[in-house]
């Protein structure tokens, strides 16, 4: 609880920090589909969640990101979950404006993630032996790579589309692919 509060804590100060300029702002709520890669895909099936980004236009091509999310996953092999609370900063680069604006972004940052296994339960000559839970939680440092496109729907709608490569760098680390959709919303 106490990184959730220090993770929105941070997040609400750059947001107040940057709220100086007005116009070059915006945020956006995101949908996200995570394909886990490698060993992570072999254990775990594919993961659901969210992610809300703000980004600070810096230049007319340029916009500096911070994004905070939540992504879950199922294990394939036993009953349990991985879960992380991504907290990234990063850049995004337009190539050209248009009703399709094409970009390439990265970021770094925080996972803060945990894992859950239901242990099974044995019955052995009337009594019963293990079950319950074994849990596990650590902040990993995190990094991602990718890019996507605006579509300009209407004049007061604008879609956004992304593909990113993600690493978590934890002892045993794990990697994903994130399909993100959402809508961009103008703060002034």
């Amino acid at each position: 609880m106490k990184k959730v509060i220090a993770i929105s804590l941070l997040l609400f100060l750059f947001v107040s920090v940057s709220n100086a300029q007005v116009g070059k702002m915006s945020v956006e709520p995101n949908v996200v589909l995570a394909l886990p890669l490698g060993s992570f895909g072999d254990a775990n099936s594919i993961g659901f969640g969210g992610t809300a980004t703000f980004m600070y236009r810096v230049i007319n091509q340029l916009d500096l990101t911070g994004s905070i999310g939540y992504l879950r996953w199922g294990n394939k092999n036993v009953d349990g979950s991985f879960s992380s609370i991504p907290l990234l900063f990063g850049a995004r680069y337009y190539f050209q404006k248009g009703s399709i604006t094409p970009y390439a972004g990265a970021e770094l940052g925080l996972h803060f993630s945990s894992s859950s296994i239901e242990l099974p339960t044995y019955s052995f000559g009337g009594q019963t032996f293990g079950g319950g839970t074994a849990s596990g939680s650590s902040t990993d440092f995190g990094i991602g790579f990718g890019g996507g496109a605006l579509f300009q729907a209407s004049p007061n709608l604008t879609l956004d589309a992304t593909l990113q490569y993600n690493l978590i760098a934890s002892s045993g680390s794990a990697s994903y692919l994130s399909l993100e959709v959402g809508v961009l919303f103008g703060i002034n």
